[in-house]
């Protein structure tokens, strides 16, 4: 990317210590990333910054964002991503529920102006820097732009193995 400067939500919440309590490792303090996030952003070192991570409509002042992708994925190739990664089972269920659901985008159609928003199907045959360039393409095209297009509802609907994750 360049110059730009990439802003990992994930990292900044480990680095400066926003969990709620030690005793909930995985619970984000909401309030205190937000705040951070927000005065980060507000500088000028982050003023043309992207921003990754899955956290973002819940950590992230819309007003700070000029567009906003949010990258979905089969889950079909989750789950083997989930279990290479030796992910409880409980936390590959929770995310599939949700890439399934499609969670996600909807919490950022939630807080964020729908015309700043898009859904992009990453995929392992696609190039990273293909999918980067689509996203870089849509940035300056709004046309190109795609929401709710992706729905994984049909395509898991008549696999038991999946179908398991929903009930």
């Amino acid at each position: 990317m360049g110059e730009i400067p990439i802003l990992d939500i994930n990292k900044v919440i480990l680095s400066e210590n926003l969990l709620v309590s030690p005793i909930h490792k995985n619970e984000v303090d909401i309030k205190k990333t937000f705040s951070l996030l927000k005065l980060m952003l507000s500088s000028n070192k982050y003023a043309d910054a992207v921003i990754i991570g899955h956290l973002a409509p819940y950590v992230v002042d819309p007003l700070l964002v000029d567009f906003a992708v949010v990258l979905r994925r089969s889950p079909y190739e989750l789950r083997q991503i989930y279990e290479s990664r030796s992910y409880s089972e409980k936390k590959i269920h929770d995310n599939l529920i949700s890439e399934i659901l499609g969670i996600i985008s909807y919490d950022f159609l939630e807080k964020f102006n729908k015309t700043d928003v898009a859904e992009l199907e990453i995929d392992e045959s696609v190039l990273p820097s293909m999918s980067a360039q689509k996203i870089v393409e849509m940035y300056i095209d709004k046309d190109l732009r795609e929401f709710g297009k992706i729905d994984w509802l049909p395509v898991v609907q008549n696999d038991p193995q999946m179908l398991k994750f929903l009930l």
